[in-house]
């Protein structure tokens, strides 16, 4: 089955490793003394590792001459020399050990600061772009780069560049070793150095690709997976679970070949390091019992050197065994500055706004979310201080459009919005809406307390305080009956309680809040009509002296209006209040008898 065609690919292209390398740097350059720290301590433990074959083979020589010795009769094992480089050898790696866990204490602490200051930085990134660019961007996608990609960076940082560093100063120091042992065996190990730094490289640069893709369709995929879980009633109530399975297997089986094909290119380096290693392995012992044959080195030299072979190919097989970390970490990276480099939302303006005095006019506005569609259209009306004004229409009409402009969230394309006569391009966004209280259609509460949630429209409100906006919408009487009360515990959706409850408490959240402009869009349409009136004498109490844009569908709900603007296609088709709108026996006059036909219709039946 083909992909939906909203479905985003993958990028067919490699990561920018200059641009990712300079932006981790960037990351570290905050952590100099703590990078240093971590570089001095890994010099130690390593040279202190390294120093050590050295010894041992000298005890091998040791134990061999000894023996010789005592075979010719001529001696016996020099015991002192012997328990010296053993003793030595002990204590090297203890010291070791020591300096190879501060490395990693270290290290650990800058990575896992770096995490928490790249999710703090992500989440104020979230708070602070445009809506343009948080209507671009998955929910679930944005998920995985603050969780699975700031994982892998910090794995990257700490696995590979603990393990890169400790290979790095491995491989010089135990070049210097062997070159102290025997230049020739040396120069023969290190011929086949480039080619395994150039089998690194080939890999690399092939497989790094895949590994981009397969965190971009991880975010894709982590999306699917969220918007699902949250729709997951809508999918079952219309029999789309075969459906959902479907995109999600050809999702998940897209992820699964990009990771397969990562790790496959990446692995294949060890396999190839292996050949090299063994093949370093022959031609040394061939060389090596002649060089002895010949007297030019020691038995223990061998032992040493054979050793340090094996010490000089590990952090080579261990560099290729992180590239995988290395350029997960890179991609991660790219995903996170990706998102981190969007423009924050402009707010050039810091004059602020404390009240509405007079009015808020709209004076020949036009705005489209493209250029070449145009959703509302040369639009002016004009709302007095306390007066309710009431936008109802056809879905699509833009009449929730016109409540994001007011509040900034997106700018006008013609036209001027006015609060007391002063555009409101002048004034500092926040200013803007934190005048304005709000009640959506689609309820939003927290995975805590009823009361805290109430609580939310106001924070330093007292107890007392919340049970009073509670009872102005009626609320109390249902929150009482559950068995904790207001200290009821609201689950992750808050489905533990009815929609028309939840509806009821983001109504008293707002109320608590005690804002200057009230905005319901479709705020009654989850309630019965019972409730629903409640609800309205509450509203109608709480809107006085307060500037009020109703938006619904149900024109029942908008009778008691100051001003009733009927929107169509973006313009305005109709004006007036309720009387007013019932003479003209236009729009407003049909949708309401049509209303309410339907409504008697549903009453009898």
């Amino acid at each position: 089955m083909s992909p939906p065609p909203s479905r985003r690919k993958p990028p067919e292209k490699a990561t920018d490793n200059k641009k990712a390398i300079k932006n981790i740097l960037s990351l570290l350059k905050n952590y100099k003394l703590k990078i240093s720290i971590t570089i001095i301590c890994g010099i130690i433990s390593t040279v202190f590792s390294v120093i050590s074959p050295l010894l041992i083979g000298l005890a091998t020589t040791t134990i061999y001459n000894g023996i010789k010795e005592i075979m010719n009769n001529t001696g016996t094992i020099d015991f002192n020399s012997l328990l010296f480089y053993l003793g030595t050898v002990v204590i090297l790696y203890i010291i070791s050990s020591v300096f190879s866990y501060l490395q990693s204490y270290f290290l650990i602490g800058i990575s896992t600061d770096i995490s928490y200051n790249l999710r703090s930085r992500i989440m104020d990134k979230i708070t602070s772009i445009s809506m343009d660019d948080v209507d671009d961007n998955k929910r679930g996608d944005i998920l995985s780069r603050i969780t699975n990609d700031v994982d892998s960076l910090q794995t990257g940082i700490t696995q590979a560049f603990l393990q890169m560093l400790t290979a790095i100063i491995t491989i010089i120091g135990v070049f210097v070793m062997m070159l102290y042992i025997n230049v020739w065996m040396t120069l023969a190990t290190i011929i086949l150095v480039p080619i395994s730094f150039l089998i690194i490289i080939l890999i690399t640069r092939y497989s790094q690709s895949y590994f981009l893709k397969q965190l971009v369709l991880k975010g894709s995929l982590n999306a699917q997976i969220e918007e699902t879980f949250t729709g997951h009633d809508i999918i079952r109530a219309f029999n789309q679970e075969e459906k959902a399975i479907v995109k999600f297997e050809h999702d998940n089986e897209e992820w699964y070949t990009q990771e397969w094909k990562s790790q496959f290119f990446s692995s294949l380096s060890g396999p190839a390091m292996n050949f090299i290693s063994n093949f370093q392995y022959v031609l040394i012992a061939v060389l090596g019992a002649i060089f002895v044959l010949e007297r030019a080195i020691a038995v223990g030299d061998i032992l040493a050197f054979f050793q340090y072979i094996e010490n000089f190919a590990r952090p080579i097989q261990q560099i290729t065994r992180v590239m995988n970390l290395v350029q997960t970490a890179m991609a991660a990276t790219e995903r996170i500055f990706e998102f981190l480099e969007l423009d924050d939302e402009d707010n050039p303006s810091d004059k602020k706004i404390n009240d509405v005095k007079n009015e808020i006019s709209f004076e020949n506005v036009s705005f489209g979310y493209s250029p070449n569609e145009k959703i509302i259209k040369n639009l002016s009306f004009t709302v007095k201080k306390g007066e309710k004004i009431a936008i109802v229409g056809e879905t699509g009409a833009g009449k929730t459009t016109i409540i994001k402009l007011l509040m900034r969230f997106y700018d006008i394309d013609e036209g001027k919005i006015k609060i007391d006569g002063v555009n409101i391009e002048e004034y500092d966004k926040n200013s803007i809406r934190s005048l304005v209280g709000m009640v959506l259609q689609d309820s939003w509460l927290f995975s805590d307390t009823i009361a805290n949630n109430i609580r939310y429209g106001r924070l330093d409100a007292s107890d007392e305080e919340v049970i009073e906006a509670a009872c102005q919408v009626y609320a109390d009487n249902f929150i009482k009956q559950l068995p904790d009360g207001y200290q009821s515990l609201l689950n992750e959706d808050a489905d533990n309680i009815s929609h028309g409850q939840k509806q009821l408490l983001t109504i008293a959240r707002t109320i608590l809040s005690s804002k200057k402009i009230l905005i319901l869009d479709e705020a009654t349409s989850s309630v019965d009509t019972r409730t629903e009136e409640l609800i309205q004498k509450a509203m109608d109490k709480l809107m006085e002296n307060r500037t009020s844009f109703i938006i619904a569908h149900r024109l029942s709900t908008v009778k008691n209006a100051d001003n009733i603007l009927v929107i169509d296609d973006g313009e305005i088709i109709e004006s007036g209040n309720h009387e007013e709108l019932l003479a003209k026996k236009g729009y407003y006059y049909n949708t309401l008898n049509a209303q309410n036909e339907t409504n008697f219709l549903n009453e009898i039946n």
